[in-house]
């Protein structure tokens, strides 16, 4: 069984983590055939060193822990292969993009990336990333669900997998009229598996595909048949919630626009089951349910909703509890994003564009549904006009002590809609946890555009780059150099400056592959918001 390997690998990290108290030396190889997941659930599990060497446990039942601890707290230069990466001048040469045809994924949504081995070179053949697009497929015509392999390709420098990825499959997954994936995948922990949601008219379906390599392409999609199982489970769309797996127990939650989270069994080594009593659990009638992150050290699942309301459901009686955080009838309050969950810290962060007098961060402890500190981020919703924030990213200095770390995102101005960026640091330990001081220690305008859109937050800790640099990856929307231009991703390194690569649109989620220090095997990969459908890969360090 899948948990079973992976537990295996957990009790070693378990184990050094006993033996080595300063967590600098390298972590072995896992000894099973589990990979590493890099999805939307990454960044929306944070922790602290400190806390871990006190309770090791959390490592065995959240490996999206121990992912991040190899990653954090290895020694640089550990995993590599070939020629180091290259930092040059960003120019229109880039790794590779690759049409997708009429689709892409949905604002504020990502592709999942498979590693087959952390403690091995990069592997051109096994490791792939998979993207979801909000396109009606048709068997024999366009993919609404497309991976490539080969992903470590570029010609400047030249890549270990060639001058351009290939498609691994290309999937119809469309089972209803107007089926679409509107929302992020998750992948099983072998990468055997994907599992996701369609949208149709008026309905969700929980699906979950075996890929087998060599299925269809981008043009001429594959029909999934008796390799996908499907569950309807809402007679509603799910426009803003992605499944979150718990992996110990191979159960799924998810959310629907009828205001309603869903639990499911058997997700990648059963067959999956729409759970009973106390599913599903009901927060708001008819108001669209954001994704849903778990903390397994409290056994809550922490959501939030359209009308700006925060919620934590206990996974076991189904008990709700809420903080009301945007202001429910105001203009866009609300939680559009997954929170951030500390699972050391019983704390959690979440976002509002409107809570009736500006956009805020909010802190929340997660047990009692209490406000903990608010940091407000510019005049965003409250203008009048709708903006949508979404998720911040923590620095890797708050995984190794919260009293240095710092927590950043996109916000507005103070009296106007131009993008800024925000950070708030401080963190002081108040009865027993550490509490976000409600003062930016840091903030700066990004454009004097008023129509551009900033996207939300992805953190990365590369330790083979200059020594080890801090990536946080984000978008805007358009206007990038210049009224009328192009959107932009942009790139925040450890020392503030930003680097910034055309995207028309700006970016839909980011997510980032690894550390190695093979030629273009530290990359980024993403979709354009807008047309034309690309699937983008440029590398973390200079965005080329």
């Amino acid at each position: 069984m899948e948990h079973r390997l992976a537990q295996g690998a957990f009790a070693v990290l378990t184990g050094f983590f006993m033996l080595v108290s300063n967590l600098n030396a390298q972590v072995p190889a896992n000894p099973g055939r589990t990979g590493v997941v890099q999805d939307w659930t990454r960044n929306h599990i944070v922790f602290n060193r400190a806390a871990l060497l006190k309770n090791p446990s959390l490592l065995s039942i959240e490996p999206r822990i121990a992912h991040q601890v190899v990653q954090r707290w290895q020694k640089a230069q550990s995993q590599t292969s070939g020629a180091p990466s290259t930092v040059g001048d960003p120019s229109p040469q880039r790794d590779w993009n690759v049409s997708l045809g009429t689709g892409r994924i949905a604002p504020n949504m990502f592709p999942a990336k498979f590693s087959f081995d952390p403690g091995a070179a990069p592997d051109c053949i096994n490791d792939f990333v998979v993207f979801p697009l909000q396109h009606a497929g048709v068997t024999g015509g366009q993919a609404n669900l497309v991976a490539f392999n080969n992903l470590y390709a570029g010609t400047t420098p030249a890549g270990l997998c060639g001058p351009a990825p290939t498609v691994l499959f290309a999937y119809n997954t469309t089972t209803v009229a107007a089926g679409r994936i509107l929302n992020s995948p998750a992948l099983s922990l072998d990468g055997k598996k994907i599992a996701f949601v369609e949208s149709g008219a008026a309905s969700s379906i929980f699906h979950v595909v075996t890929w087998t390599a060599g299925a269809g392409t981008i043009s001429a999609a594959a029909d999934p048949g008796g390799a996908m199982t499907s569950t309807t489970f809402a007679a509603a769309l799910d426009t803003r919630s992605s499944p979150w797996v718990d992996y110990n127990t191979d159960t799924a939650y998810v959310g629907s626009d009828d205001g309603k989270v869903y639990k499911f069994t058997g997700v990648f080594n059963g067959t999956p089951t729409l759970a009973g009593a106390p599913w599903p659990v009901t927060l708001s009638a008819n108001v669209r349910v954001s994704s849903p992150v778990l903390d397994k050290n409290l056994g809550l699942l922490m959501v939030g909703i359209q009308n700006g309301t925060y919620y934590s459901v206990n996974t076991s009686t189904g008990v709700v509890k809420s903080l009301v955080v945007g202001r429910s009838g105001a203009t866009n309050p609300g939680i559009l994003a997954a929170p951030v969950v500390d699972v050391s810290n019983g704390t959690s962060f979440v976002v509002s564009a409107n809570d009736g007098t500006s956009g805020v961060l909010v802190e929340v402890n997660s047990a009692t549904m209490t406000q903990l500190a608010k940091g407000r981020i510019g005049q965003a919703s409250h203008s009048g006009t709708a903006i949508s924030l979404f998720q911040p990213a923590f620095s890797d200095a708050y995984f190794n002590d919260p009293t240095t770390g710092t927590i950043r995102l996109c916000g507005t101005g103070t009296a106007d809609n131009t993008p800024w960026q925000y950070a708030f640091g401080g963190f002081t330990l108040q009865a027993g946890k550490y509490v976000m001081n409600t003062t930016p220690t840091f903030s700066a305008q990004l454009l004097t555009s008023t129509t551009a859109r900033c996207t939300g937050w992805t953190e990365f800790f590369n330790p083979n780059v200059n020594g080890g640099t801090d990536f946080f990856f984000f978008g805007l929307t358009a206007d990038c150099t210049g009224a009328g231009t192009s959107g932009c991703v942009k790139a925040r390194n450890s020392d503030g400056s930003l680097t910034s690569v055309d995207v028309a649109g700006g970016p839909t989620g980011i997510v980032v592959d690894n550390y190695s220090t093979a030629a273009q095997a530290a990359s980024i990969y993403l979709t354009g918001a807008t047309a034309p459908n690309l699937a983008y890969k440029f590398t973390q360090n200079g965005l080329q």
